[in-house]
């Protein structure tokens, strides 16, 4: 076995030397920290030798599946002498064993890193894990740690939560007030037409039920029609039912004097063949809607980023976040917020209608505050393990 001793000016600098010097069969034996960097120990079999050339016995270099009395077997540069056979299920229980070794190398490494980029950047670390407790993605918790670092130097939960606030993009803009045609769009189940019976309750308290106007083209889901229907008479608006593009054309000219028109729309999985359609009827029945994407809050962050990135295509103008009160973390609808800049424009936390909806334009904090809450809920330990697995790259390679 040969042992050798590497230094480099950090631990992945460390690791490219034993890569490059050793191969990937290199093991780590020891590491330490010096004076000029990082100091790693590290051994190769000196006898290995590639498998082709385990044995002049090998007739050639070739790699065949073989039958013995034993059950099939991988045989390896031709006829076999003495105990070279392996079976199919050896060979399987070995990879398996190499794939276990290998994830335990990687978690190693990656917490070696880890240890050393806190002690290069304890500030930058301490953010990270901050970050994580919110429960943001690795990427935007990367981000918005870089950023507060030199924004916020004083660090600490302080300078997390106003970065996180100085980032998450809010819609200036507010329907209720100013008025206009508004489509609420997004999949089956975010609470949709709960959010339109809200806003058109609070248009109604404000400027009366006769200016706001309620169209509801959901043709798929059962009693769609009759919920809003209900919310319709208890507020005192008409409701209007539109099942095609040009239906739709003539319920809004029927209330174009109206102050705020509100559409209900069907609720589509973002990967229904049907949605394309439903999104392009909204924009050939009139070029003046807007439309706004209700995100409930308590779905899994790629799952709410799949859906931004698909209704995308209907341009909507802002984001509704709702049924944050059933959320265990905002952090997930929040990276997703602050990646694809999807400006904020409400949030519902709750069933009352119009009480739990909230404008948020001047009211980041509050949701800061809501997001710092939860987490304090789940009370979730972030250990080293984790930290090292989402902020370190070893496990694309275990020698990068």
């Amino acid at each position: 076995m040969k042992i050798r001793r590497f230094t480099g000016v950090d631990m992945r600098d460390a690791l490219r030397q034993v890569r490059n010097a050793l191969g990937t069969e290199a093991v780590i034996l020891e590491t330490a920290h010096n004076a000029t960097g990082v100091e790693i120990s590290a051994a190769v079999d000196g006898d290995a030798t590639p498998v082709e050339a385990i044995s002049p016995d090998w007739t050639d270099s070739r790699t065949t599946l073989s039958e013995t009395d034993e059950g099939p077997c991988v045989v390896i540069g031709g006829t076999p002498r003495g105990r070279t056979l392996a079976t199919v299920s050896e060979m399987d229980q070995m990879r398996e064993e190499m794939r276990s070794i290998r994830s335990l190398l990687e978690a190693q490494l990656g917490r070696l890193i880890w240890d050393d980029q806190s002690r290069q950047t304890p500030q930058i670390a301490g953010l990270l894990r901050n970050f994580t407790q919110l429960g943001l993605d690795a990427d935007i918790a990367r981000r918005l740690a870089e950023r507060s670092a030199v924004t916020h130097p004083a660090g600490g939960w302080t300078a997390v939560l106003r970065t996180m606030v100085e980032e998450l993009p809010v819609a200036d803009t507010d329907p209720v007030s100013d008025g206009g045609t508004y489509a609420v769009i997004g999949p089956t189940g975010v609470g949709k037409t709960t959010t339109i019976a809200k806003l058109a309750a609070r248009a109604a308290l404000e400027y009366g039920p006769d200016s706001i106007g309620l169209v509801t083209t959901d043709t798929f889901r059962v009693a769609a029609r009759e919920q809003l229907d209900t919310y319709g008479q208890i507020i005192g608006i008409p409701v209007s039912h539109a099942s095609d593009a040009q239906s739709l054309g003539e319920a809004l000219a029927a209330l174009r004097n109206r102050r705020l028109v509100l559409i209900d729309t069907a609720g589509l999985s973002q990967r229904d063949p049907r949605l394309p359609e439903q999104l392009a009827r909204l924009g050939s029945a009139s070029s003046g809607i807007t439309t706004l994407l209700a995100l409930s809050a308590n779905g899994h962050a790629g799952a709410m980023q799949e859906i931004v990135d698909v209704f995308r295509t209907a341009r909507p103008a802002a984001c509704i976040l709702t049924k944050t009160d059933e959320a265990m973390s905002l952090g997930g609808a929040l990276s997703v917020l602050i990646r694809s800049q999807l400006a904020l424009a409400y949030v519902a936390n709750g069933q009352r209608v119009p009480e739990d909806l909230h404008l948020m334009r001047n009211r980041q904090s509050w949701l800061a505050k809501m997001a710092v809450e939860l987490m304090r809920r789940e009370n979730r330990v972030i250990n080293t393990d984790e930290m090292a697995g989402r902020f370190t790259e070893v496990a694309t390679h275990a020698y990068a």
